[in-house]
């Protein structure tokens, strides 16, 4: 599972939108490229440089990480190895926010689909120990069904109708179970039974990182 992780973040970013060529994944090209994927919000010069570096702080844990899973796969290893990954994610994420005006934040949030989709395929890759081709094929599925979560909770805003959380929940939840089989197809047989077994905490990791707004 060496550079995995930092692998696949090149990965997710080019799937989000960045536009860079292929080239080898270190710290720097990571917090460069998730600097370069938040361009819609039109940071200030100092706004730029405060969010490279929360993005080179939480790249250095990532890699960080990576050196520390080595080659060792294992299921009780990749769980801890995800806790600390969901931790690093949610810490850059808050961090972020803390510089946003309240107006970059609401572009934030309309931007929160492919977010969303790339911090849960980020978590899935030590857990189910993804190869590089599988992680854009996870990515793809994520997408679908935070997009379906999404258009949920929207239509439940535009109607006046609260969401709660326990509603949140159960549209996450639902959601997420609605694209199984779209798992069973790509990932192998021990891997589904893992993401099986670990479907609730993926779902808390989405909900934990806050980026699914309720009313």
């Amino acid at each position: 599972m060496l550079q995995k992780i930092i692998s696949a973040c090149c990965i997710i970013a080019f799937m989000a939108g960045s536009l860079f060529k292929a080239q080898i994944a270190s710290a720097n090209t990571i917090s460069e490229n998730m600097t370069a994927n938040l361009d819609y919000l039109n940071l200030t010069d100092n706004q730029k440089n405060k969010v490279l570096y929360i993005n080179k702080v939480a790249a250095d844990s990532l890699n960080a990480l990576d050196k520390k899973i080595g080659n060792n796969s294992n299921i009780l290893n990749n769980k801890a190895i995800t806790s600390e990954l969901v931790s690093i994610m949610v810490q850059r994420d808050a961090s972020l926010r803390k510089i946003l005006t309240p107006e970059q934040e609401g572009q934030f949030e309309k931007n929160r689909i492919k977010e969303l989709a790339s911090f849960r395929t980020l978590v899935m890759i030590p857990l189910l120990d993804l190869t590089d081709q599988q992680v854009p094929q996870v990515y793809d599925i994520n997408f679908k069904s935070v997009q379906a979560m999404q258009n949920d909770l929207d239509k439940r805003n535009k109607s006046n109708r609260a969401t709660n959380e326990q509603d949140a929940r159960r549209i996450i939840t639902n959601q997420f179970k609605n694209v199984d089989k779209d798992f069973e197809a790509i990932l192998s047989p021990s891997q589904i039974t893992i993401y099986k077994n670990n479907e609730q905490m993926l779902i808390d990791a989405v909900r934990n990182d806050k980026k699914v707004a309720t009313k």
